[in-house]
């Protein structure tokens, strides 16, 4: 899967990206910078995660007893800048899934680029960011071992982050130029008009990636798994998986329907039905069945 390293390393640095003015056009249109070859695209609405009851009841306070808070603070008091609140939502797309360093291109937005300039050589003296990065011209480049990243911005609130193959100076140079064919492909654009991308979290995954092959040694070979979860109350999940046939679905159905009885009680609602050759699976957590699960879980968990 994605190195959860790797990302945060990438969302922090490209915060804290200093750039010349680029030559590159703001793109509100974060699909035209996404790679049509990914096998999983997605978008995340961080504040909207921010405020919800999970991040509140489970994460608020996991992050309260580790070092995160004091490492935010000194962040804040360099730079003028609330840490969590430097990236407001963000868009991504990865392909080699399961690889060590997969290839994968995320948008960030909300970022202030001007404070970021400003504070770009602070956190470079103070070791913040590591003494691996070199910046050329308006980019930002890392190479570690056989891993390497590149970071810019493409609007005065917009930065980019490539990692893997692309994750060089002409790499990211192309992708910022927003010339992706992801909208030109049928088969997501029919998955993306069903998906609700107004959700705190969005996802569309090919079934051929590497994380579905556990699935396959068992007879179960999705096409495709899409769908959101929102947040911003109670926790509501929406995932649809496409099978080859409407009979498939049927089977996957009745198969999931068996063996999720288990955890029925864990949740208010789950329903699990075919609807063609989809398999649609809805979950409802309350903000009581949150809170209770926040409670067991909270203190099982280590350092976020």
């Amino acid at each position: 899967m994605v190195s959860v390293k790797n990302l945060r390393c990438g969302l922090a640095v490209a915060a804290l990206l200093a750039a010349s003015a680029p030559a590159f056009a703001d793109k509100t249109d974060d699909l035209s910078l996404l790679p049509v070859d990914s096998e999983m695209v997605g978008g995340l609405d961080f504040q909207q995660l921010q405020s919800s009851t999970l991040w509140k009841q489970l994460v608020g306070p996991l992050m309260a007893k580790n070092d995160v808070q004091k490492e935010m603070a000194e962040f804040q008091a360099q730079c003028g800048m609330d840490p969590m609140k430097v990236v407001t939502r963000m868009s991504f797309g990865f392909k080699g899934l399961g690889k060590d360093q997969p290839d994968g291109v995320v948008v960030m937005h909300g970022i202030d680029k001007t404070k970021a300039i400003g504070c770009y050589d602070k956190l470079v003296k103070s070791g913040k960011i590591g003494q691996d990065a070199k910046k050329d011209g308006d980019i930002l480049l890392f190479k570690k071992s056989n891993n390497q990243a590149a970071f810019t911005f493409v609007g005065p609130s917009t930065a980019l982050f490539v990692m893997g193959t692309q994750g060089t100076k002409d790499g990211i140079k192309t992708i910022a130029k927003g010339g992706s064919a992801l909208k030109t492909s049928a088969a997501f654009v029919e998955l993306f008009k069903k998906t609700n991308t107004a959700d705190t979290l969005w996802m569309i995954m090919n079934g051929s990636a590497k994380p579905f092959e556990a699935m396959a040694s068992l007879g179960i070979k999705p096409k495709a798994v899409y769908g959101s979860l929102n947040v911003t109350k109670d926790l509501n999940l929406d995932v649809r998986v496409r099978m080859k046939s409407a009979g498939d679905a049927t089977n996957l159905s009745n198969m999931m329907n068996t063996q999720v009885k288990a955890a029925a009680g864990m949740v208010d609602k789950i329903t699990i039905a075919a609807d063609g050759a989809d398999v649609t699976v809805k979950v409802l957590l309350s903000d009581a069945k949150l809170k209770a699960l926040a409670t067991q879980f909270g203190g099982m968990l280590g350092k976020p």
